[in-house]
């Protein structure tokens, strides 16, 4: 009977609502970090092969200019992306920086790659994108300041008196 009534403790206290979400939690955390290192090791893997292409293509073809970018933006773009997944492990977070930055330079990469057979609207629609990830990186540096010292973010308001513009802090309510 003693031993009933310990097995009855420890399966209540294991369906204890807050107990069993933080033990989830911490699993899919694991989990997680296990996907994370993986496409880290194999971001990995696929830099060192590129970097053995282009030592080859170097060495034992005869190589230009052209054909030779590519494989170097290739390997900015793979850089990147394992400096965006080693940021990722060590702070818990996105840098949306970062990622606009890798995303322009794979644009820029197959604008070199393709540009020879692009046509007007290929040109237009790229030049929307690049447009769109710009405003993207540079209007949040700008716009939008962390107060460190309250820990959430002050919006600016432009007003325009006469023909000067006056650009106050709003800031938004804690919550």
């Amino acid at each position: 009977m003693k031993s009933l009534k310990t097995l009855h403790k420890a399966y209540r206290s294991l369906l204890e609502p807050h107990k069993l979400h933080d033990k989830l939690g911490d699993l899919f955390e694991f989990f997680e970090d296990a996907i994370i290192v993986s496409l880290t090791l194999l971001l990995f893997y696929l830099s060192i092969l590129a970097i053995v292409d282009i030592g080859r293509y170097m060495i034992y073809e005869k190589y230009s200019f052209s054909k030779i970018l590519p494989k170097f933006t290739y390997l900015f773009i793979l850089a990147e992306l394992f400096r965006l997944m080693i940021v990722y492990l060590k702070e818990r977070r996105l840098d949306t920086a970062l990622i606009i930055k890798t995303t322009i330079i794979a644009v820029l990469r197959e604008l070199l790659i393709r540009a020879p057979y692009m046509h007007l609207d290929d040109y237009i629609g790229i030049s929307i994108l690049l447009s769109v990830s710009a405003l993207m990186y540079y209007l949040p540096k700008y716009f939008f300041v962390k107060d460190m010292r309250k820990g959430y973010y002050k919006r600016f308001k432009v007003y325009k008196k006469g023909k000067n513009y006056i650009i106050k802090p709003e800031p938004l309510e804690e919550g």
